[in-house]
């Protein structure tokens, strides 16, 4: 929980310390880290996100079979380390490879996020989470699913219907939507832990008789 909140702590900080310098309706936010404080901010926040499925992913989420979610969540989080270890690329440099290692990173961080998001709702009821889990992780499914897509044909497809020109609002919906999701599960992860108290030691009994 922690690490979300220092996550989502950070993206704010920036957007509040950055609003002149990086549009956030035209740019994405990986802008922040050219300029302070997000040069710092934001690879601490994107690490923060990579740390908290990373503790998922070895603590588990509470659901049954879940261990291909849990495997994602792992690959999840070695993505979002190299989206915050390689910068993205300036209107100078271009797409360095460095930016280019960024760039997909960062979109496969989004897509497995995503699946994981969509195989927890599939079993949720299954593991008899609570309503507001259930509904907010099918939520978070559908709206990262959409917010993706469109953020994909804004980024690769610029022109068609000026994507271009608003391609960090999708971007922006997307990663609150994967905030939230990561949240839920930490929630569901918390809820379904159940200590179970020691087994009292067996209880051996005596020989009935003894050796004459």
């Amino acid at each position: 929980m922690a690490a979300v909140a220092a996550s989502q702590a950070g993206f704010a900080v920036m957007h509040l310390t950055q609003y002149e310098a990086v549009d956030a309706v035209a740019v994405p936010v990986s802008a922040y880290a050219l300029t302070w404080p997000g040069i710092v901010l934001f690879p601490a926040s994107v690490l923060s996100l990579a740390l908290a499925c990373a503790i998922l992913a070895g603590r588990g989420i509470g659901l049954a079979r879940e261990g291909l979610a849990r495997f994602l969540l792992g690959a999840t989080a070695v993505m979002l380390v190299a989206a915050a270890v390689f910068r993205t690329g300036t209107p100078e440099t271009g797409l360095t490879p460095g930016a280019q290692i960024h760039r997909y990173s960062a979109g496969a961080a989004f897509v497995l996020l995503t699946v994981v998001a969509g195989l927890c709702a599939a079993r949720m009821k299954e593991a008899k989470a609570p309503d507001w889990v259930r509904r907010g992780t099918w939520g978070a499914t559908w709206l990262a699913a959409l917010m993706f897509v469109t953020t994909a044909l804004n980024t690769f497809l610029p022109d068609l219907a000026g994507g271009g020109d608003w391609r960090g609002i999708p971007q922006r919906v997307l990663l609150v939507a994967l905030s939230a999701l990561v949240w839920i599960l930490v929630a569901n992860s918390s809820r379904a832990t159940i200590r179970v108290p020691a087994a009292a030691p067996e209880v051996v009994p005596a020989l009935a008789g003894a050796r004459s």
